[in-house]
């Protein structure tokens, strides 16, 4: 058998093989071996068995950052459990939703999300458990911790395929209920090893994980890449913009992923927290804005920062290559796999009628790819609606150019339709978020009192700025075209984001017209009939 095409679990144990005494996991001040970490990952499985849980039962994940969160994740992939993870954040409703829907049989809780369980405990009629992975037991729930300790560090094998599911990640419902993404073992293993290419990554790195465990990109990119390179994984308990350069040299970093809301937030930091005898040489980040990308490779001199694209549906799609031309602001090109016999990613632009479109043309993106879902969990008819003929349909506008780059213009649902023209909240964001007063907006469209829509801006402005409305107007139009300048303006003290940190576009669109929201049509109107000088 090809090493491509073997489960979580025979890979994990491949790598202990070649590198037993390798320092594989950094988490504050402990470290586990490569030999230490699968022993903790068999005394996760034995112990799952012994609570009852058995191949293809869904087991949740509620967990910070951690070891454990680990140690659980690849112990139920090793007994052909399937690991389902909740973001930290949700309350009881949201985590209800997640629990039912699945049909976990346990959840596995901490200190800090303990009482969000066992509250959907009393709810849920699937939850048999809750398990707690911290020392303070409490009633109705199993003491994982101590029966993680008591549990042998040798696991009996038990049949497994590439192509059992070994996860079901949720993604944010910012169109209805969370479809629930499943994902194989295959899918994790393929991905792993495809960042070898797209990241460069080897065994002399040191990767630093600063986004959530419960976060499709930390898991397909930071933990199984690191473990594809053979290289060493530092788990940071949670993302802190201040500490993070200083986390970055005490542990020796090489790499880190981010996503675009983190790029921003560190190119805003005060330098004085900036450590210029750092060890970082690659970044993998998407979406990466032109000022985050120079502050990136310029002042915090980062020789390889790459914008990249995925989804939670398909990771591992494209990225600017790091031997190779990087175009700021595109996508980049299809993703590649260390085994050239292999036909990872192919992609499409196409029309409505599913045609394809040329270079330069605007449609939405298809994808083809074996990292691609099984599927959307117990939801057959999203499933045929999302694969069609092997191809996932992204939702996402794109466009190619004549040298194979891919660039992206807005989801296909976020697409403004104004006086007879298409209109992307991205172009316009991008222009807003260029204004040196500006740290981040959001574009969206909002019913018009005539037709079609009117173009509306959530802007969120750095710290200690104040700018009159008119001054953002006045921006915008020396770099839009008229139709695209936006008539109402909000300022924001923040924005409302996914668990993933995207901005939450569905939230703002629910917000009506209110009081603070600025209607600059008349000041528009008087600049475009010349009655105003700008």
């Amino acid at each position: 058998m090809k090493e491509s095409f073997v489960n979580i679990r025979d890979y994990l144990e491949s790598k202990v093989w070649n590198h037993p005494n390798k320092v594989y996991l950094y988490f504050e001040d402990q470290c586990w071996t490569y030999q230490q970490f699968n022993e903790r990952v068999n005394q996760a499985a034995n112990a799952f068995l012994e609570v009852g849980i058995q191949k293809g039962d869904r087991v949740c994940l509620m967990l910070p950052n951690s070891p454990e969160f680990l140690f659980a994740w690849f112990g139920l992939n090793k007994m052909g459990g399937i690991m389902v993870p909740i973001n930290t954040a949700f309350k009881v409703p949201e985590t209800l939703y997640i629990v039912e829907h699945c049909e976990a049989k346990g959840i596995i809780a901490h200190s800090e999300t303990q009482s969000i369980a066992l509250s959907v405990q009393e709810k849920s009629l699937s939850l048999k458990w809750v398990g707690l992975i911290h020392r303070d037991s409490q009633e109705k729930s199993i003491d994982l911790w101590s029966l993680w300790g008591k549990s042998s560090t040798s696991f009996k094998e038990t049949p497994l395929q590439d192509q059992d599911i070994a996860s079901i990640i949720y993604t944010s419902g910012t169109t209805g209920p969370p479809k629930g993404a499943m994902h194989t073992h295959q899918s994790y293993v393929l991905c792993g090893q495809a960042m070898t290419v797209r990241a460069g990554l080897s065994s002399e790195d040191r990767l630093m994980i600063i986004l959530p465990l419960f976060h499709a990109n930390a898991q397909f990119y930071s933990i199984m890449g690191s473990l594809a390179a053979e290289a060493s994984a530092i788990l940071v308990p949670r993302f802190h913009a201040s500490q993070f350069w200083r986390q970055a040299k005490k542990y020796g970093a090489t790499q880190f992923n981010f996503i675009g809301a983190i790029g921003r937030i560190l190119a805003a930091r005060p330098f004085e927290e900036f450590e210029p005898d750092h060890s970082i040489r690659m970044t993998n980040g998407g979406p990466v804005p032109s000022d985050v990308y120079h502050v990136f490779s310029e002042r915090f001199n980062i020789p390889y920062v790459i914008d990249g694209y995925g989804l939670t549906e398909c990771p591992c799609v494209c990225q600017n290559p790091i031997n190779g031309t990087i175009k700021v602001g595109s996508m980049g090109l299809p993703a590649r796999h260390p085994d050239p016999s292999i036909r990872f990613t192919e992609m499409k632009i196409i029309d409505e009628e599913g045609r394809e479109l040329p270079f330069g043309k605007v449609g939405e993106l298809i994808i083809r790819s074996p990292v691609v879902m099984k599927g959307y969990f117990m939801d057959p008819q999203q499933t045929s609606d999302a694969i069609r003929k092997g191809w996932f349909h992204t939702g996402d506008f794109c466009y190619q150019d004549e040298e194979g780059y891919y660039f992206f213009v807005d989801r296909k649902k976020d697409i403004i339709r104004r006086k007879g023209e298409n209109i992307s909240s991205v172009e316009v964001e991008k222009v807003l978020n260029a204004h040196p007063a500006v740290f981040e907006s959001a574009v969206v469209a909002v019913p018009s009192s005539l037709s079609e829509d009117e173009v509306k801006a959530f802007v969120v402005l750095r710290e200690g700025e104040d700018i009159p409305p008119e001054e953002m107007i006045d921006w915008c139009r020396e770099r839009l075209a008229d139709f695209k300048i936006p008539r109402y303006l909000k300022f924001q003290k923040s924005l409302p984001k996914t668990p993933s940190q995207r901005i939450a576009k569905y939230l703002l669109k629910q917000v009506d017209t209110e009081v603070e929201t600025l209607d600059m049509s008349g000041y528009i109107q008087e600049i475009l009939i010349g009655r105003r000088k700008v």
